[in-house]
């Protein structure tokens, strides 16, 4: 079983290394360092074996069943020594492979790497010692727990890098101190003896907690990208399909090592208790991890929250298409209509009975436009006559709540008057001051040459 087990836990680590082959949009990493990388986070538990066996019994730090000494034993012994053991790898690979990690998401992509080469080795430890059963449980809290804690550090360090004359090199510091500590509250609840019987609770609950914090790292290093455009986007649908498929054939391995050693009907109440259970946590962080606003230069601050929002009423509700249970995040997957960013489309009225546009009209989409709320709006080129290129000004706005594409494929917006650009320039921007003209839908432009509509 230990091949078997050594399998399973490099499988999820890939999860995870392929998850952020899908959000470096922008100049995406070579797979072979991330394998360096990810061998370097394995070895690098020995890092803690050496802590325990020659440093760790210089001092008489110990558990002794007092919550205050159990809670800094935790994030010392083991929070500091492990978010070190992690940090290890980073640094050799950016002294030898400095060239490789020249925007923030590559500080945060190394660094989880590692993260998972550690998870992973100490994953194996752990099916072998307690069997296959808590594969689903190890593969969603621990590994993305060990990469969310060691973001922290990453995101001291991209403070540090983008913001020198804002922060001294004191702030990686703060955000070891942070890793750590993240690192011992996770633990905490599930060592101190007396949190038996809630402690697992208040685990997943802080758990949720660090992903919303994770995805607003995330966000941030990719805002800031040297190699930003909005011409790329992060496909969410895809991201969010990607994982859940991959932790759909990890409830599916627990199930076979579990069949392996009881019976199929044991397989088949675990697998449907691990549904019922781990997969509430797992769907909550695929999904949250894969949406993202990426305006060009934001930074938000880091938001101590859950990662969902529960609207008890109508009235709570921000838009008629949210439900009652709601993932935060960017919902809206702007895959369809970015494919138009910088190009020449065909703008179409949804309905042939009404107005402004009469028919369809060239259009060229120059620029994104964000308003109150981070509300999203394209500047577009409307042309009045294609043989003339003669043009006005105006602003569409993607659909966001019932039927959003047109034969499944053409984003349906909303067009806005504009009636002059300086409108623009106005702060802050609302959205209250461009009057609504009707519904259109994107089609590609595939019978004009756009060089003749410069």
């Amino acid at each position: 079983m230990l091949i078997f087990f050594s399998l399973i836990a490099l499988f999820i680590a890939w999860i995870w290394v392929d998850y952020f082959r899908l959000i470096d949009i922008y100049e995406p990493e070579s797979l072979k360092y991330f394998i360096i990388t990810f061998i370097l986070g394995g070895a690098s538990v020995f890092v803690v074996f050496g802590f325990q066996i020659y440093i760790f019994p210089l001092f008489e730090f110990n558990i002794t069943g007092n919550a205050w000494n159990d809670f800094w034993y935790i994030v010392i012994k083991i929070g500091a020594v492990e978010e070190l053991a992690k940090m290890l790898p980073f640094i050799f690979v950016y002294i030898v492979f400095r060239n490789q990690i020249n925007e923030p998401i590559d500080y945060l992509a190394y660094f989880c790497v590692s993260a998972l080469g550690f998870s992973a080795f100490e994953n194996v430890m752990y099916f072998n010692r307690h069997g296959g059963g808590i594969i689903n449980v190890r593969a969603i809290l621990a590994s993305v727990g060990h990469m969310a804690d060691t973001a922290f550090i990453a995101y001291g360090i991209i403070l540090y890098k983008y913001h020198p004359k804002k922060y001294g090199i004191w702030i990686v510091g703060v955000f070891f101190f942070f890793a750590a500590l993240s690192h011992g509250i996770y633990d905490f609840w599930l060592i101190f003896e007396g949190s038996q019987g809630w402690g697992l609770f208040a685990t997943i609950a802080y758990f949720l907690v660090l992903i919303s914090l994770f995805a607003d790292i995330l966000n941030n290093a990719l805002n800031n990208s040297e190699f930003f455009t909005y011409k790329r986007i992060v496909d969410s649908y895809k991201v969010a399909k990607r994982l859940l498929l991959y932790y759909a054939i990890v409830f599916v391995l627990q199930a076979i090592c579990v069949f392996i050693v009881t019976d199929f009907s044991g397989a088949l109440f675990n697998f449907t208790g691990s549904v019922l259970t781990t997969g509430f946590i797992v769907t909550i962080t695929c999904i949250r991890l894969s949406r993202f606003k990426l305006i060009k230069g934001k930074w938000e601050p880091l938001k101590f929250e859950l990662p969902f929002r529960i609207n008890w009423s109508d009235a709570t509700r921000e838009s008629r298409s949210e439900s009652m249970f709601f993932i935060k995040g960017y919902a809206f997957n702007e895959v369809y209509i970015n494919a138009y960013f910088n190009e020449y489309f065909i703008l179409k009225p949804l309905s042939d009975s009404s107005g402004v546009l009469k028919r369809q009209r060239l259009a060229y989409m120059e620029r994104k436009i964000f308003m109150e709320k981070h509300n999203t709006f394209y500047l577009i080129k409307l042309y009045s006559n294609d043989a003339d290129g003669s043009y006005k000004y105006a602003l569409i706005k993607p659909k966001t709540y019932g039927t959003i594409y047109k034969s499944e494929t053409y984003p349906i917006v909303g067009l806005r008057l504009i009636q002059d650009l300086d409108m623009l320039k106005t702060k802050p921007l609302l959205s209250k001051n461009f009057k609504f003209l009707e519904w259109a839908y994107l089609k590609p432009d595939t019978l004009h040459t756009p060089k003749n509509y410069k």
